[in-house]
């Protein structure tokens, strides 16, 4: 073999005549020994080597995939010239031995995957010549049997108020506890671990305590989540648990509280004094619950005659409700509670009812209704009037309007004050007018230089002498600054089957006091979500509370989707159920609707496999790795040996060839598949080790552009018995095509000079073009060289529309050129030749995704373009 030392190809080329690995440039007397030698080493190299090699046909297995489950669908691809009978999956290793349902076809489902862990299984298939094999490695994360937050706890003292909790966390797992207090979770939809805590959020069997346990300072109820997640964190499972401490029933009340009551309200409230302890009777699972363990009785020991004083409820932070305390006087009373853990009556209460309060003002009379006065504003009894930006800078008073409530006397008394934040320029004045009368009128007036944007808060209080209420009205003046509360499409991965996927919702921008401090103050707005449209068998999606998703929120949270596909959304500005139009007259200053919609796309993760590696003599090796489907896939070099460049002759087909492996060591190279919107990147890495002695003595090889050709250019330190060299030309960096032929410049191919060569290429293809050498010996030998690519543009051919849904044009062309369009995997799917001018193709059988489509001219000049099949 000559000394142009690249690579010794022959050894493992299945193109080569096996008798010419015979052949040598030994001496003719070399000896019977020394050739049998030779031929055993040929021999064993050759079929080492065709092992990885030999076979004509590829197939591969499929990405590896996580589950959270215990069983999963396998699914193969093959390509190339197979031979007889059908692939075949079998059980290569695992924990236990899983159930593969149908063993001889490309797509089984596999069960019975109920320990956690890897398992491996392999593909094969007879080739016309030899077998092809692929393996897959399915990771399962079964939801394991022996996984529990424990039993109950609910005969726990609160004044113990430590209890250990019996929790399993299964091997290959983490835990993580978090607690949530029932009542604030049942009564306001919060989620708060208030007086709560663990010893070790991490163990299996923490202890769990209450900071403040004779004066627990929340009802001391709580749910105890287990949470665990599978050391690759690709699963979580959870499991919950009531720790219910029995309360201490020593609850402490003002001796003498005097009240007034809401006009037609039944109900009396007394609020508990600092320091005494809370709890709740009427939610499901909270300590005072009935059916909880924990009794309630009234001893009255004195009313008004007529009155029918009786316990209602405990409830909003320990407040005891009564009812029949409707006549006004004096009533005196005890209330004992009892549980197993003791029994406590309190002093003599004693409640002076003085008389109900006056009826709420009408803030919308006659004549005054929407859209001049609206209600409500931030709670019952509230008003408010909105006008746009047009307003700002004038100076005329404004004028709003409210009625005393017919069952009170016209004599009630209002008084007015300006209160909360002041917008820019300072508080108007206030004046009211028709006193004595049932219906009034409050002028306002604003400060010197006119209304300001922002919100003007006033006081009207209403009083009979004994008892009084207070409203608020507010006078709120648009920027005229809303859009549509938009939120942007959001991509989320779903990364194994059976999990469980959450995702942060970006919220529209503030503008609730930050226009200026006064902009909607006390206004209590926040976005409501509702499902347009989710996937078929999906969960209900849960939302955070509406304090955590409020105007003056950034981001929230949106959980429990539990299926890949597309969540659509309608997101919402709104004041909560019973409120009135205020954010409607807001965004209509704007012009805007309060409503938009915006889709979560869940992409289920598309895993990746490389394929298989090789240890071998060679310095250009193919890839295969499994189909992108929807998503987009790219080759990338994750190291090699130090100098090294590969390249990849197609780096975001999945079967390509990976050339210029020219320095000896290992190489790795990572098949990445991203979903369509980028929410999730599986890879996969297959590895190379390249085994020969490459003393390489070419010194020289580059491609560039002249005018319209390609030139060659490459020289040599040395050469030995080389006969010359083919030029080979790809326009895909697969199939080669031989054209030319330059013979050695040294006498009888034998120089230890440097030589140059040159060679222009006159017909390049008007896309990426391939180029490399192959160095011919004069006893027939060869070797190649490393790979050169230059990308060259030529004809004005012109596809579109791009993406596209059912037809394409195929533009520019000059007649007679062959179509062809080929999808991810390589597969020709459509092919038209005997054209003119301009093509339309329909594409509306393809399934989405991206097709190539390779246009070729009589001379054999491509144009390969690119396109996107849509639905």
């Amino acid at each position: 073999m000559g000394s142009f030392n690249w690579m010794n190809y022959d050894t493992y080329h299945h193109h080569i005549n096996p008798m010419h690995m015979l052949t040598t440039k030994a001496h003719s007397k070399t000896t019977f020994l020394n050739k049998t030698i030779s031929v055993l080493l040929l021999i064993y190299f050759s079929l080492l080597v065709s092992s990885s090699l030999a076979q004509n046909c590829s197939i591969n297995a499929g990405g590896n995939a996580t589950v959270c489950s215990s069983s999963t669908t396998l699914t193969g691809t093959e390509s190339g010239t197979t031979g007889p009978g059908t692939p075949t999956w079998t059980f290569v290793s695992g924990p236990i031995v899983p159930t593969i349902v149908s063993p001889n076809t490309l797509v089984t489902n596999i069960t019975g995957m109920t320990a956690d862990g890897n398992y491996v299984f392999q593909l094969s298939r007879n080739c016309g010549t030899g077998i092809a094999i692929s393996t897959v490695t399915i990771t399962a994360h079964p939801r394991p049997a022996s996984f529990t937050a424990g039993p109950d706890i609910t005969n726990v003292c609160a004044t113990v108020g430590t209890t250990p909790l019996a929790g399993v966390i299964p091997a290959g797992f983490t835990g993580v506890w978090r607690s949530v207090n029932i009542y604030s979770w049942s009564r306001y939809s919060t989620v708060v671990s208030t007086n709560s805590s663990f010893d070790n959020t991490i163990t299996a069997t923490p202890v769990f305590s209450l900071t403040n346990k004779a004066n627990h300072t929340i009802d001391p109820a709580y749910y105890a989540i287990l949470r665990i997640t599978s050391a690759d964190n690709s699963c979580t499972f959870e499991d919950t648990s009531i720790v219910r401490f029995l309360p201490n029933p020593a609850m402490v009340y003002p001796t003498t509280t005097t009240l007034c009551r809401d006009a037609g309200d039944n109900q009396t409230v007394l609020i508990p004094s600092a320091g005494s302890p809370i709890l709740a009777t009427n939610y499901p699972n909270t300590s005072g619950s009935a059916g909880s363990g924990t009794t309630f009785s009234i001893n009255v020991i004195s009313q008004p005659a007529g009155a029918t004083l009786t316990f209602n409820r405990i409830s909003d932070e320990g407040r005891l409700f009564l009812t029949g305390g409707t006549i006004p006087g004096t009533y005196q009373f005890q209330l004992t509670i009892t549980n197993s853990c003791g029994t406590h009556t309190t002093p003599t209460l004693t409640y002076n009812f003085t008389g109900a309060k006056p009826r709420i003002v009408n803030f919308q009379p006659a004549g005054h209704t929407a859209p001049e006065q609206l209600t409500i504003y931030s709670n019952v009894g509230s008003g408010a009037e909105i006008h746009c930006n047009n307003m700002a800078g004038t100076t005329t008073p404004e004028n709003f309007y409210f009625s005393i409530d017919p069952a009170d006397p016209a004599t009630v008394i209002t008084t007015l004050t300006n209160r909360g934040i002041t917008p820019p320029g300072g508080a108007p004045s206030l004046a009211l007018t028709g006193a004595g009368s049932y219906d009034r009128m409050v002028t306002v007036t604003p400060p010197i230089g006119g209304w300001r944007v922002g919100t003007y808060a006033i006081g009207v209080n209403t009083s009979n002498g004994a008892c009084e209420v207070t409203q608020n009205y507010f006078i709120h003046i648009s920027d005229n600054g809303r859009t549509a509360p938009t939120v942007s499409d959001i991509s989320a991965c779903y990364t194994a089957t059976g999990a469980v996927v959450s995702a942060t919702v970006p919220l529209p921008a503030v503008y609730k006091g930050t226009v200026n401090t006064s902009y909607l103050q006390e206004f209590g707005g926040y976005y409501n979500f509702a499902v347009v449209s989710k996937p078929a068998g999906s969960a209900t999606p849960t939302y955070t509370s509406t304090s955590l998703r409020s105007l003056t929120s950034t981001s929230t949270t949106i959980s429990n989707l539990n299926r890949p596909g597309d969540y659509v959304f309608s997101i919402t500005a709104t004041n909560g159920p019973g409120a009135g139009p205020i954010l409607a007259a807001e965004y209509g200053c704007s012009g805007v609707p309060l409503t938009s919609t915006f889709t979560i796309h869940v992409e289920e993760k598309i895993n990746a496999n490389a394929g298989s590696g090789l240890t071998g003599c060679v310095q250009s090796v193919p890839l295969l790795g499994n189909a992108t489907g929807a998503g987009t896939g790219l080759w990338t070099i994750v190291d090699g040996p130090a100098g090294a460049s590969p390249t990849f002759a197609s780096p975001t087909s999945p079967s390509t060839t990976a050339n210029n492996l020219d320095v000896l060591g290992q190489y790795r190279f990572a098949w990445n598949i991203t979903t369509p919107l980028g929410g999730c990147v599986g890879k996969d890495t297959v590895e190379f080790n390249i085994t020969c002695n490459l003393p390489v003595n070419l010194t020289n090889f580059t491609v560039s552009k002249q005018a319209a050709s390609v030139v060659l250019d490459w020289a040599t330190g040395s050469e030995s018995n080389n006969r010359g060299f083919e030029i080979e030309h790809s326009a895909d960096g697969s199939s080669w095509k031989t054209i030319a032929f330059q013979p050695s410049k040294a006498a009888e191919g034998n120089s230890v000079n440097p030589l140059s060569y040159s060679y222009k290429h006159n017909n390049p293809v008007h896309s990426t073009n391939f180029y490399r050498l192959k160095q011919i010996d004069f006893d027939g030998k060869w070797e190649y060289s490393p790979v050169r690519q230059i990308k060259f543009n030529g004809q004005n051919i012109l596809v579109y529309p791009n993406p596209a849904k059912d037809i394409i044009t195929v533009q520019g062309l000059t007649g007679n050129e062959t179509i062809q369009l080929f999808d991810v995997t390589g597969r020709k799917v459509k092919q038209f030749s005997g054209i003119l001018q301009q093509q339309k193709i329909s594409i509306a059988d393809l399934r989405e995704g991206t097709y190539h489509i390779i246009v070729t001219a009589p001379n054999g000049e491509t144009s390969t373009h690119k396109i996107t099949k849509l639905k």
